[in-house]
């Protein structure tokens, strides 16, 4: 009778802790939709203020700069949280988590590029143009990336739902 009732304690206890215990592919899929939403924001953040550096309203310009390095910021402190990518064994995955450490590293250079050009026009100083320059060149370079990602979602509909 006692054998019985432990092994039904063991089962009891068994099926308790696997039901609160989240996989590797669960914790991902927790703060994967933050982090697209904090690119997607950086992106827009950043297109406003090119906007705005176009237009020589640099304050409005320098406001949007530091929404979007921030945005670029925060997913890339949420990439990092994710320590257990490798635990996945599957090649797709981790060819998707490099390319978006590859993208908010571009984007995040962008920005801080884009900033820099912002102070150089606030000034009066003419290397802003560099800046600008090594500010698109990242940012184009950081949507290839971006479309070298999409593409991977697209081509393994059964990986990412």
């Amino acid at each position: 009778m006692n054998n019985k009732i432990a092994i039904v304690i063991v089962l009891f206890a068994t099926v308790a802790i696997s039901g609160c215990i989240n996989s590797s592919l669960d914790n991902i899929n927790i703060i994967m939709p933050k982090l697209s939403q904090n690119i997607v924001d950086g992106d827009s953040n950043y297109n406003e203020a090119v906007n705005y550096v176009n237009n020589n309203n640099y304050d409005a310009a320098d406001q949007k700069i530091k929404k979007s390095i921030s945005n670029f910021n925060e997913g890339q402190d949420k990439l990092l949280s994710i320590n257990n990518i490798n635990e996945l064994n599957d090649t797709i995955y981790i060819q998707y988590f490099d390319l978006i450490k590859e993208e908010l590293s571009l984007k995040q250079n962008a920005a801080a590029n884009l900033q820099l050009a912002n102070e150089y026009f606030k000034s009066g100083d003419k290397t802003a143009n560099e800046y600008v320059t090594k500010a698109n060149s990242l940012m184009t370079q950081g949507v290839f990336v971006q479309n070298q990602r999409q593409s991977l979602v697209v081509n393994n509909p059964d990986k990412f739902k």
